[in-house]
């Protein structure tokens, strides 16, 4: 029998990006997406949709996405469920894989996996306690047989305090107290409950109130391990608020020993703090280029790509209320070194919201919804980018090197053919996790044990470096 493989050839050179050549491209792909989550592997969307009924319900879809292409197939999504308040979709991870969770408009969570082209695997967790649940989120590590849902508990008395919950999948009749905090003067708790998890790991980040007075806050870690919180911020007052709803802890591959948190520090500044000792320590600071004034920040995602370069989509939105009801513009940012800064939005005046990123097989786009101010429902838009997958500006006097890998996709054997010989391997997933190294290899891998999913692999040759992503069956 015969076998066809799919070949990667990559040709690698210097590439360098240059802001202000970079023309923003702004597709609406469909109307009525809300709380739109991409999979870890990218290969997934799932999304809400505004039901026009009173009541705040809404239908939860999902959608298999084209990593050549970056397009979610819109025209076979699958119906999951209707919500009701925040029991939105995120994804999360164990051990078996990548799934999404969500609480219907009964109160059930339940969780869904993909196990092939539109074919999905349905796991009900009940209502699990007699909570009244809101802003549901869950932990992604790969290592454990279990995963972590932490939710919130909302007072309906206005100076009351919300209070912050974890649940085990596996011991679900044991809730865990995190923290409670009072609500702002607007009488919401938003910044307690956008907590965020560390990929792979059972570090969740939240902030909290150091002092009673507002609006100054400071993060802390809560760890599943031994179910306590230790202070990892601890920055001076300054007059404003210093810590924001989405702050977000993440490591990159080209820092393996060090951990990192985003800040939108004041809500005004993009910020990058170090885990320096028992604190995190800011260690870069950028202001947006918007020309939205006074203007708001947030929803800064990492994402790194050919293993040493990291940028994250954000939004910048108009004064000081809640993100979705003023003008906003999506903007893409370089850190550690990357010196790209360009807005990705082209839509003059509207409302932009939670800019999600795809790394494709070639390139990386950016999602967010969106609408003119005053219309009802948020359209889906797609953003193209100045990024490239295979180029990088590390790269120095190194031209038409040819790397061949196949097969592409892999099931157990993953070889590669260069020019000259391969001196160094890593593989690493597309969460920054290496799963693989090797000196003077044979050129010739296993894989057979890693889980299904995109990976990068890096390879060192007399003629210089090469970075090729492959997926594994």
């Amino acid at each position: 029998m015969l076998k066809f493989y799919s070949f990667i050839v990559l040709f690698v050179f210097v590439h360098n990006i240059h802001a202000q050549t970079f023309i923003p491209k702004d597709t609406v792909l469909g109307n009525n997406f809300f709380q739109v989550e991409f999979s870890p592997d990218m290969r997934s969307m799932v999304w809400c949709e505004q039901i026009p009924l009173p009541g705040g319900r809404a239908k939860v879809y999902y959608a298999d996405v084209d990593l050549e292409t970056g397009l979610p197939d819109l025209a076979a999504k699958k119906l999951i469920d209707t919500i009701q308040g925040q029991g939105w979709p995120y994804w999360g991870a164990d051990q078996t894989g990548i799934f999404f969770l969500i609480k219907n408009q009964y109160g059930d969570l339940k969780y869904i996996r993909r196990l092939g082209i539109n074919t999905l695997q349905f796991n009900a967790l009940g209502t699990a306690n007699n909570d009244i649940k809101s802003l549901i989120n869950v932990s992604s590590d790969t290592t454990k047989p279990y995963f972590w849902i932490n939710y919130v508990v909302l007072n309906n008395n206005a100076q009351g305090k919300d209070s912050l919950f974890a649940l085990r999948s596996d011991q679900l009749g044991v809730r865990v107290f995190i923290n409670a905090e009072r609500k702002n003067q607007s009488g919401s708790a938003y910044e307690l409950t956008f907590p965020r998890w560390m990929a792979n790991s059972d570090v969740l980040a939240y902030p909290f109130r150091p002092f009673p007075a507002q609006p100054y806050w400071d993060m802390k870690f809560w760890k599943g391990a031994n179910k306590e919180s230790t202070q990892v911020t601890n920055d001076i007052p300054d007059g404003v608020l210093n810590h924001h709803v989405d702050d977000l802890p993440f490591r990159v591959p080209q820092f393996p020993d060090d951990t990192f948190m985003f800040s939108s520090r004041g809500a005004t500044k993009l910020a990058i703090y170090k885990k320096n000792g028992t604190f995190f320590t800011q260690s870069e600071q950028y202001m947006p280029l918007s020309a939205i004034t006074p203007a708001t920040l947030t929803s800064f995602e990492p994402f790194t790509i050919n293993s040493n370069r990291t940028y994250g989509a954000y939004q910048v939105y108009s004064g000081g209320g809640i993100p979705g009801n003023t003008a906003g513009e999506i903007w893409l940012k370089g850190i550690f070194g990357e010196p790209l800064h360009v807005r990705l939005s082209q839509y003059e005046g509207d409302v932009a919201v939670d800019p999600e990123y795809v790394v494709g097989n070639k390139k990386v786009w950016v999602f967010y919804y969106g609408k003119p101010i005053g219309n009802g429902f948020f359209n889906l838009h797609r953003c193209e980018t100045p990024l490239k997958i295979g180029s990088t500006s590390t790269i120095a006097q190194v031209m038409d090197l040819s790397v061949v890998i196949f097969p592409n996709p892999v099931n157990d054997f993953l070889q590669i053919q260069t020019d000259g010989p391969v001196h160094f391997i890593q593989i690493g997933s597309m969460d920054g996790r290496f799963v693989y190294e090797g000196h003077n290899t044979s050129e010739i891998i296993d894989v057979s044990a890693l889980k299904s999913g995109v990976y990068w692999v890096r390879g060192e040759t007399d003629r210089g470096p090469f970075i090729v992503r492959f997926f594994k069956l």
